[in-house]
């Protein structure tokens, strides 16, 4: 089993006590639902999807706080380059590196996680240690079972790698659970999926993704949109922008505001030679933009 990059000995640039705060904050604690939702106040819905040679992870971001941005940062001797979304209070959301690696985060209710006294605690943001230090979902693994991560407290992580593995790391039945899919894709909403019986799924939005992707007979871009498209949330827990990643190719596709019609597809290698940048998403999606496209 490789290791991730680097072992994380330092802050990264973005960490200050605030930002860890706010961080925080926005993935464990978003507002109420804007479509009842049977596993509680919570939003975001994550598919991570290998098939006909294709690997793609998409995920709705959904907060009433509107206020989004993306940032570039290129790689250096000790980090992967990498591609971040998030608010401008709370900057570290989910993202995909250079080397096809995504991550993102759904909010949970306390899930009664339990530090190990063998194992140091992680005080970090773990989806930028991920982002910046893992290439694969086993790097990811390999990561998560070196510490004690508080944050499993109150979220869930799923990770998907160009190779077309994908896995939720979560803490439930009392342990650190590495859940994995029986079938081509993986979903992560709102709840346990380890302390799932009977594969009684909680929340519509789980099943209504479940129920397109289990009916498919191939994936496709398209296929992802139709499921971000069927799973937005409107009201206090809307979907303020959506994302499909293409982790074999690099690519972004970004829809915001729940406008699936229109599209700003970005090439990660592209963004990262253009150096360090920081970018409120809504101008992205100006109408003089060359690279928005309408479906």
């Amino acid at each position: 089993m490789r290791n991730c990059r680097r072992t994380i000995r330092r802050p990264f640039w973005i960490i200050s006590t605030l930002i860890l705060l706010a961080a925080a904050s926005a993935l464990t604690g978003r507002t109420g639902p804007g479509q009842s939702d049977s596993n509680g106040p919570f939003g975001c819905t994550i598919v991570m999807a290998a098939r006909n040679g294709l690997v793609l992870a998409g995920n709705n971001e959904d907060r009433n706080h509107t206020e989004t941005i993306v940032q570039f940062l290129p790689a250096s001797d000790e980090y992967y380059g990498r591609v971040i979304f998030g608010y401008d209070d709370a900057p570290i959301q989910g993202g995909m590196n250079d080397q096809g690696l995504f991550i993102d985060g759904n909010a949970l209710a306390p899930t009664g996680y339990r530090s190990d006294p063998d194992k140091p605690v992680f005080r970090f943001n773990v989806i930028m240690a991920v982002l910046s230090t893992c290439a694969t979902c086993e790097d990811a693994e390999t990561f998560f079972r070196q510490s004690n991560f508080p944050a499993l407290n109150r979220a869930r992580f799923p990770i998907a790698d160009s190779t077309g593995a994908s896995i939720v790391v979560e803490w439930g039945n009392g342990a650190l659970q590495i859940v994995k899919s029986d079938t081509w894709y993986q979903i992560a909403t709102n709840f346990v999926m380890s302390e799932v019986k009977d594969r009684d799924y909680p929340g519509w939005r789980y099943r209504a993704a479940d129920e397109m992707l289990s009916e498919a007979d191939h994936l496709s871009i398209d296929l992802v949109r139709d499921v971000l498209e069927r799973t937005h949330q409107e009201g206090r827990s809307l979907t303020v922008y959506s994302n499909i990643y293409d982790l074999k190719n690099g690519l972004i596709y970004t829809y915001n505001l729940r406008n699936f019609d229109q599209v700003i597809v970005m090439d990660l290698a592209d963004e990262l030679q253009k150096g360090r940048q920081r970018i409120e998403l809504a101008t992205l999606f100006n109408v003089h933009s060359s690279n928005l496209f309408h479906r």
